[in-house]
């Protein structure tokens, strides 16, 4: 069982105080070069309040800021992803007067999609229910994996607010506008294999299994040197909306260039001499 406040390094290994941080509302866990991230309000199905987004953002600038981890792993405890926007106070703001109706749009909407997109690889695993708030703000992540049980929806409609996080740029480019249309209008539930098969989940897997199997493939993504990682998520998000296609190529060998003078490019140089695989993190040879 994961501990509140602790951070792991190694599978086997006991756990260890971590004095730095002592969340509420999130687990924290390391494997390997992996960091895990559970939402930790599993009685409220997960729904996200402003403490739970300040404690993932904070976390994951952590981890952004610490060399041995090379990727992160979003999930959720018990039966849900997430359920949402909590709504306990959405009726507060509703009543409210003056500066409540005048309030511009919540900065975390901006600062997360900006914080997920210069991140460190973020793997979302969606175990259970994924809903409102809780599959937008996954689409900013880099890869999304959901449990075979796993049920998403776009309910905003069914609650009188619109989509945010960008879910009306990502959703699109994800699976298209006439899929992006019908979820978002509808609010209907999906399935995980649908999910997969429109485009906005990359793989299904056992519920079972789900969290290991991301951690496996953020593991696969962290044994990569850290400065192309950051690049190659770089090239993507500036190039995949590109129409000018001499700017991507302009973009592109630019940093192949810079790449090619990295100890990164060495090493793999040399492992390849010696028929070896690539240390790229100092790792003892097994």
């Amino acid at each position: 069982m994961l501990g509140r406040y602790v951070i792991i390094r190694g599978v086997q290994e006991e756990f260890q105080e971590d004095i730095r941080v002592a969340h509420e509302q999130i687990l924290t866990e390391v494997r390997g070069r992996v960091g895990i991230i559970t939402l930790n309000r599993a009685e409220r199905l997960n729904a996200f309040t402003g403490v739970m987004q300040s404690e993932i953002q904070g976390q994951v600038r952590a981890w952004n800021a610490d060399d041995e981890i090379g990727a992160i792993v979003l999930t959720g405890a018990g039966r849900a992803f997430s359920a949402g926007a909590d709504v306990g106070g959405f009726e507060d703001f509703v009543s409210g007067e003056g500066e409540a109706r005048q309030a511009p749009a919540r900065p975390a909407d901006i600062s997360w999609v900006d914080l997920a997109r210069e991140s460190k690889p973020i793997v979302c695993a969606l175990n259970g229910v994924a809903v409102g708030l809780g599959i937008t703000l996954p689409l900013s992540c880099d890869v999304r994996l959901a449990a075979e049980d796993a049920r998403i929806s776009f309910r905003f409609l069914r609650i009188g607010v619109t989509p945010e996080y960008g879910s009306t740029h990502f959703l699109v480019n994800l699976v298209g506008l006439g899929r992006a249309l019908e979820y978002m209008l509808t609010g209907k539930f999906i399935t995980a294999q649908e999910a997969k098969d429109a485009g906005f989940v990359n793989h299904v897997c056992p519920a079972e299994t789900l969290v290991d199997d991301a951690v496996a493939l953020a593991q696969e993504i962290a044994d990569n040197p850290a400065w192309h990682l950051a690049k190659v998520k770089r090239l993507i998000h500036e190039n995949y909306m590109e129409k000018d296609l001499a700017q991507v190529l302009r973009r592109e060998s630019e940093t192949l260039r810079a790449s090619r003078f990295t100890d990164a490019h060495k090493e793999a140089l040399t492992a390849f001499r010696e028929r070896r695989e690539p240390n790229f993190h100092g790792q003892a040879a097994d």
